[in-house]
């Protein structure tokens, strides 16, 4: 009898441990998703740089990845929500179900347009060749109304490699990288 009571709060503790942590740990293994679908771009074609710091009002944002190359930058924003998710492009507050409940979010959308403008004056291209691209991990599958590339880690290549007409030069690609690989690298190594 001893040793059921000992296996049963064995397990229990083992599932208020996995619980405690599995948000975080989720959270971890999308993003790792995310960045390995982007390491399997060509080379030759799109530049990927990730944890890049920028300014703004109240301080700095972390842009996570962006992707440049001359079909355009594409700047990724990654949400870990699971669930189903529903919204529209123009609503401020989109919707998550899951399970048996339902929360409401601010629209990804916004601050990946905030990055956008952040990315284009560090990079000091003025050209209209940044889209928005939103990952959602987690088993997430979206029912979202809009024209923007919206997506899970299983289709975000295929959402970059749709963009197949050439915007920026070849100069313009490099020049842009070389700003933001500069950012990622003195936030890296603090120079």
């Amino acid at each position: 009898m001893v040793k059921y009571i000992i296996l049963i709060v064995g397990l229990a503790a083992i599932f208020a441990v996995v619980h405690v942590f599995l948000p975080g740990l989720r959270a971890r293994m999308g993003a790792s998703n995310v960045s390995t679908r982007l390491s399997l771009l060509p080379k030759s074609e799109y530049i990927t740089i990730s944890d890049i710091p920028v300014k703004t009002a109240k301080g700095q944002m972390l842009v996570k990845h962006v992707v440049v190359s001359r079909y355009g930058v594409f700047v990724v924003l990654v949400k870990n929500i699971p669930g189903r998710i529903f919204g529209s492009e123009a609503e401020e507050r989109w919707t998550q179900k899951y399970f048996n409940t339902e929360r409401s979010f601010r629209n990804p959308l916004f601050r990946c347009h905030q990055q956008i403008s952040r990315i284009r004056l560090a990079s000091g291209c003025t050209k209209k060749a940044f889209f928005p691209v939103i990952v959602f991990t987690g088993g997430a599958s979206i029912w979202v109304d809009s024209t923007l590339d919206i997506t899970t880690p299983r289709h975000i290549n295929k959402c970059i490699r749709a963009h197949d007409r050439p915007i920026l030069t070849e100069d313009e690609v490099h020049h842009i990288s070389i700003k933001l690989s500069e950012l990622h690298y003195r936030s890296t190594y603090g120079v």
